[in-house]
Order: C-alpha cells, then structure tokens, then sequence
C-alpha cells in the first residue's frame, strides 16, 4: 500500500511540473499566475503532509509511564517546585515498601519527580 501512495505521488509531481512547463511555454503572458497558484497548491499540500506527519508522531509517542504516590509523599512526572511533604503517620519508625511496578513512585514524606526538584522539603516521623 505504500508502495502504491508514493508512486501516485510521484506520478502527480511529474504530471504537475509537466502541465507547469507546458502552460509557461505556451503562454507566457498567464505563466506567472499559474506559478502562482502552483506554489500555493504546493504550499497547502505541505500544510497538509505537515499536519499529517505531527498526528502520526503523537500516536506513536511513547507511553508515558505511571505516577505513584503514598504517606505523605509528592510524585510529579515534571519538575516539582517548593512543595512540602510531610509524614506523620503513627508507623512513621519504617517506611512504607515502595510501589512495584514501572513508573515514578514516592512513599513515606517523600518528593519524586519526573524532572527537577527545586526549593522543596521532605519530612519522616513528628
């Protein structure tokens, strides 16, 4: 199929600068418009291709991964900036086991980020 979308693109180029060239050699006085109105047909068709090609890479974007948070804890997938965690459960002497799995994972008053942690503060126990 792909093979099929490149050769009638291909097909139609040709066909289009043939139909150009043939217009401003018959006619030299409208050449100009018709060159005109080529670019702008070409213009839109980049347009087009662009916009296509833009859809085509956010599908194919990578998964963004999970985000897990316990006891107190922050876990951001961007930058997290003067946040404060704190905590005070009764059970604070051990922390928390950390959530399995893939991803960003914070527990126990604790800060996670995907990015930067600026300004920010985490506390255990009282």
């Amino acid at each position: 199929m792909r093979a099929l979308w490149w050769t009638l693109a291909v097909a139609g180029t040709v066909a289009a600068v043939t139909l150009l060239v043939w217009v401003t050699a018959g006619d030299l006085e409208r050449s100009s418009q018709v060159w005109g109105i080529a670019g702008a047909v070409a213009g839109l068709g980049a347009l087009v291709v662009g916009l296509l090609q833009l859809r085509a890479s956010a599908a194919a974007a990578a998964p963004v991964p999970p985000v897990h948070a316990n006891g107190g804890a922050i876990a951001a997938r961007g930058t997290v900036r003067n946040a404060q965690a704190r905590d005070t459960s009764p059970s604070a002497g051990s922390a928390p086991a950390p959530t399995a799995g893939p991803g960003i994972s914070a527990s126990g008053g604790a800060i996670a980020a995907g990015g930067d942690v600026d300004g920010s503060t985490a506390q255990r126990g009282a």
